[in-house]
């Protein structure tokens, strides 16, 4: 019998090569390049998309149990230092998914965990005050089902509020979905439904009694949980003839419905009409407050108006987040995401639109557009918001834009400019959606006051401290208590000006047996005193396992590299097999071959 060892060693050489090169462009990525950012800073942000710090580089803290992430700022402007920005990151690489206030320049203000998957966190008005906002609960494909939170400037729950099923079908359950959810000024939320149903898709060579997932939106008082107003799609059109979304497998059975309109954004105007969108319509809408008529559509193959700007006013495709920005003037924004996924992609790149609709001659033209520094092209999700804040040195309103499934925001001038943009994943790594933050909205209203004390640790000469969630803390202040003292008798050591969440004093020389952090706001009030700081406790960091992992790579190379050196031609190689072979296959004693 012939032996087949030659091809064996040729699969066995072939496989050690690659291992080799991979291990050394894997050490050039975790090793090289990041010391060449360090020797030039100015390629970090390009080193950061490369994912050459990895695909959601973060954070780690001493005073805090959780990961933030670290944003890479890759265009700045003053113009833009103000506000807060509240994302909420989930996907394969985040490590703590939740809800997230960063500040202007990417440092954590406030996060949690522990309550399922989070979406759409907003600050909104309840009786009268800024509230957090935000949908929580299980993800199941490209909808949700869950409830909606209302925390208070102390991050307490106040309000938990859910869809609710209608009296005349209480067997009928309806369930709270991530797209939307908004508080209205008279003391009512508005929030989107999906609801699986069966349906007629005869028309579509599909089942007689086939299923869909059905959009609805409700309208509920909040105060006595009645429901106002419900609206469902299919009740105005044909799931079987409407759709653009192609789903081939959909509606076959209960557990792959077919999801022909995806309603995505809902709000109301002054009018008490409802304007929403559809993503897989790919239009925007108003639906009559009284009949539930739809009043008119802007956009997909029901469009009504004429497009006086050459169809990029009615041309977006696959879109969010339609949001009226001034009604009497008919002007109204959207994102335009231009694409669901690889085969449902009509775009190169994702685009904020500006629109201008004259409802009277049924006319629409874009006002402007509004594309990130990267290009980027979101298959899913995104926001846009038109910040209303003017200071006293900026007289021009702000256009503030979240990629979606591409984690980033921008923000721009009214006329197009791009004056800020924060990248909180790898943009070489936004194809794959390994970090996706739905909306991102800049608020500057949050004052955010947490009941728990700030946190002041100690660990390697060091002191640290943070206060998760505290917004006006501009300075901290170093005090200690020596040996003996009792009661208030602390002295001032140091104060230092707030740099980012969590800041550090180094430990005096003076020896002193405890000390505490206190919080001072910016006109250098008290606000808050840590407990007295104890020792922290001993963690493995995740940059440690990093570089354990990087040596044992540089150590498989080293040794492929000595095995490749001791056998230089293939002579030495085809000998070194026949001695193998020969222990392999040698003769053991009192057995005989046949």
């Amino acid at each position: 019998m012939k032996c087949a060892c030659p091809s064996f060693r040729i699969v066995f050489l072939t496989l050690s090569i690659l291992l080799g090169l991979s291990l050394v462009l894997l050490t050039l990525h975790q090793i090289v390049l990041p010391i060449v950012g360090w020797l030039i800073p100015s390629l970090v942000p390009s080193l950061y998309d490369l994912a050459v710090y990895g695909p959601y580089p973060t954070n780690e803290y001493v005073t805090f149990d959780l990961e933030a992430p670290s944003p890479s700022i890759v265009k700045w402007d003053d113009a833009c230092d103000n506000g807060y920005v509240l994302v909420s990151p989930f996907g394969s690489s985040v490590p703590h998914a939740g809800p997230m206030i960063l500040d202007n320049k990417g440092n954590l203000v406030w996060m949690t965990t522990g309550l399922g998957t989070v979406m759409n966190l907003k600050v909104q008005n309840y009786l009268n005050e800024p509230h957090l906002t935000f949908w929580s609960g299980k993800k199941v494909g490209g909808i949700g089902e869950g409830h909606y939170l209302i925390l208070n400037s102390s991050y307490d729950t106040v309000k938990t509020i859910s869809a609710i099923s209608p009296p005349a079908h209480p067997d009928d359950p309806r369930v709270g979905d991530l797209h939307d959810f908004v508080l209205t000024d008279s003391g009512t939320a508005l929030m989107t439904v999906y609801n699986t149903t069966t349906y007629d898709m005869s028309a579509m060579n599909r089942p007689t009694k086939g299923w869909i997932v059905d959009s609805l939106f409700q309208e509920i008082d909040i105060a006595t949980n009645e429901l106002l107003f419900e609206w469902r799609a299919s009740d105005h059109f044909d799931p079987a003839t409407s759709s653009k979304y192609l789903n081939p497998f959909g509606g076959y059975s209960e557990s792959n419905p077919y999801d022909f309109f995806h309603i995505n954004s809902v709000q109301k105007d002054r009018n008490g009409n409802y304007l929403i969108s559809s993503r897989h319509l790919q239009g925007v809408m108003t639906v009559s407050g009284k009949t539930g008529e739809v009043l008119w559509v802007l956009g997909g193959a029901f469009n009504v108006f004429d497009d006086l700007t050459d169809g990029k006013a009615t041309s977006f495709k696959w879109q969010h987040d339609a949001r009226w920005i001034d009604e009497e003037e008919g002007i109204l924004t959207l994102f335009d995401n231009g694409s669901a996924g690889p085969i449902m992609s009509d775009a190169h790149e994702s685009k904020a639109l500006l629109i201008q609709i004259d409802l009277e001659k049924k006319t629409a033209k874009l006002l402007q557009s509004y594309k990130s520094k990267a290009a980027v092209l979101s298959a899913s999700q995104g926001s846009v918001q038109v910040l209303d804040h003017v200071d006293t040195f900026e007289q021009e309103k702000h256009v503030f834009v979240g990629w979606g499934s591409s984690a980033a925001f921008s923000e721009f001038s009214m006329a197009g400019e791009l004056l800020c943009e924060t990248h909180i994943a790898a943009s070489s790594t936004y194809w794959w959606e390994r970090v996706k933050s739905y909306r991102a909205i800049k608020t500057f209203e949050w004052v955010g006051r947490p009941e728990q004390p700030p946190v002041a640790l100690i660990s390697n000469d060091r002191i640290y401290v943070s206060w998760n969630g505290a917004t006006e803390v501009a300075a901290w202040q170093l005090e200690g208590r020596k040996d003996g003292a009792t009661g208030d008798k602390w002295q001032t050591i140091d104060i230092k000006e707030k740099e980012g969440f969590e800041d550090a004093f180094i430990l005096p020389d003076e020896s002193f047996a405890t000390y505490r952090v206190a919080a001072l706001d910016d006109n250098g009030k008290f606000l808050r005193h840590s407990d007295i700081a104890r020792y922290a406790e001993s963690r493995t960091s995740r940059t440690l396992l990093w570089m354990i992992g990087v040596a044992a790579g540089i150590g498989a190379v080293v040794g492929v590299a000595i095995f490749m050196s001791r056998v230089p031609r293939g002579q030495r190689i085809a000998r070194s097999w026949a001695v193998w072979d020969r222990h392999r296959y040698r003769k053991v004693p009192g057995i005989e071959m046949s």
